[in-house]
């Protein structure tokens, strides 16, 4: 069963090459296709393309080696002479964390696009939808929510250029704490937070943010803690980053032997642009302590002019 899910993978990757290669050549948008799909949905018009349907049960996961952006193409599938789709979610999971969901539609029928099986009805027109990827490799799984139409999408993923981090101290003084990584040794030194002691900084509008943040656990603790982290500019909360901190088994602090430290958590910022100035990371008031490193992300092309 596996060999044959690959060999057909491969037979779709050929097939969706034949297709595009005369439209995709020169562009940097490439297509992704699934590690897992639930079924095939065939589209002709103007150009030939390959759709994967969702389910509310089965995943439909990819892999994508970020930064970059992945576009989302949804289509409905209308039936009994429907000349709009009722609007569905778009659930999709990333690394297994991080779950969202955006609405589709409704949308009008297509009149470029047609199935190219023996499907009944029509496709609707797409819906784009956008997901920012962060740097590293990240698995993502797709599902229809309160869906009453059958739905199917496609994917495009378009790189970015690769970051540099540069570190980005907090504008106060914070408690700093000793860490380190017991198969190798390596020390680092991190800021300790919580809901008073804030890490504030400084950045410019369109300014990208790396945040690595370890919880701090005690060792009556249970194995897992859910730590908010908030984003706060003037004031206001501009998001919350909401993770599951596991007791880490590989990573220590130095001196204190009375608490053990939590796995690392990566959060990635895009801080809006116009909307620069100065901002905090505060822990909800409920969430105890935990460690925090800020990183600015800046691209290779211009650390180099």
């Amino acid at each position: 069963m596996k060999n044959s899910r690959k060999l057909l993978r491969y037979i779709l990757s050929l097939w969706m090459l034949l297709c595009t290669s005369a439209i995709s050549f020169g562009q940097e948008k490439k297509d992704v296709i699934p590690n897992k799909f639930v079924a095939l949905v065939y589209m002709s018009g103007n150009k030939d393309f390959v759709y994967y349907a969702l389910s509310e049960k089965k995943k439909t996961e990819i892999e994508v080696n970020g930064p970059g952006t992945l576009t989302i193409y949804n289509r409905a599938r209308l039936e009994n002479n429907e000349k709009a789709s009722k609007p569905y979610y778009l659930r999709y999971l990333m690394d297994g964390k991080l779950i969202q969901s955006k609405k589709i539609g409704p949308q009008s029928i297509s009149r470029k696009y047609k199935y190219k099986s023996n499907l009944t009805g029509s496709p609707s027109k797409a819906q784009k939808e956008e997901i920012r990827i962060p740097p590293g490799k990240h698995t993502l799984s797709f599902f229809k929510y309160k869906a009453s139409h059958k739905a199917h999408v496609r994917f495009e993923f378009k790189e970015s250029q690769p970051l540099s981090w540069a570190e980005l101290p907090p504008d106060r003084p914070l408690q700093q704490v000793a860490i380190k990584y017991v198969p190798t040794g390596k020390r680092t030194e991190y800021y300790r937070v919580g809901s008073t002691n804030t890490y504030r900084f400084s950045v410019d509008g369109g300014a990208k943010l790396r945040v690595f943040l370890r919880a701090d656990f005690t060792y009556n603790m249970h194995a897992q803690r859910t730590v908010r982290l908030d984003l706060i500019r003037n004031g206001s909360v501009l998001r919350t980053y909401k993770m599951t901190c596991h007791k880490s088994r590989k990573s220590e602090y130095v001196s204190e032997k009375k608490m053990m430290l939590g796995t690392l958590e990566k959060i990635y910022v895009d801080i809006p642009a116009g909307l620069g100035g100065q901002y905090e990371l505060r822990l909800r008031a409920a969430n105890g302590s935990a460690l925090i490193r800020a990183s600015l992300g800046v691209s290779d092309q211009k650390k180099n002019l």
